[in-house]
């Protein structure tokens, strides 16, 4: 039974919900642009997640191998040679990453050629200022021929981190 408009309903009696449209429209094109960029940007951090794991597991199998070695005994030009091809390729897969100019220096200052490790020192330094890469980059520095760069690497290291006095080489003091 229709009721008429402006008749009062009965006490107890349900209203009726309201008729809904029988489609919805479709979603716009903003949706969908927002859809794809946020797709988009996951695609392009995860492919920088997987570059930075790659960089990651590039620069423990460098030290893998260098500790294995020298362990061993069995540390040469060869095997350092190699590893800074490892940590060229790093290096590319993620530039952010202190530990590969770091290690970069390391090889470097083992292969005997200290002004190579000290650019790579620097270049760490860039990334990340840390006391032990100040010490490193004094060993290099004293190693090349320049004691007082080396003294101030070293001051540096030490002002950062004071326990770290014990590790400076007499001549470099």
């Amino acid at each position: 039974m229709a009721r008429r408009p402006g008749a009062r309903r009965p006490p107890g009696a349900v209203p009726k919900p309201a008729a809904r449209p029988s489609s919805r429209k479709p979603a716009g094109r903003a949706f969908w642009l927002v859809l794809v960029l946020l797709v988009a940007a996951l695609a392009g951090q995860l492919r920088l997640t997987v570059a930075r794991l790659g960089a990651s597991r590039a620069v423990f199998q460098v030290e893998m191998r260098s500790k294995a070695a020298q362990a061993a005994g069995r540390a040469s030009r060869l095997l350092f040679a190699e590893n800074l091809r490892i940590l060229r390729r790093a290096a590319e897969l993620d530039p952010l990453e202190v530990r590969v100019p770091l290690l970069r220096g390391t090889q470097h200052f083992l292969l005997g050629s200290p002004e190579a490790a000290e650019e790579a020192y620097l270049d760490a330094l860039r990334l990340e200022p840390q006391a032990e890469i100040y010490l490193n980059l004094g060993n290099a520095q004293l190693k090349a021929g320049t004691p007082e760069a080396a003294r101030k690497s070293f001051g540096t290291a030490v002002t950062l981190d004071p326990k770290l006095a014990k590790y400076i080489p007499a001549n470099g003091r």
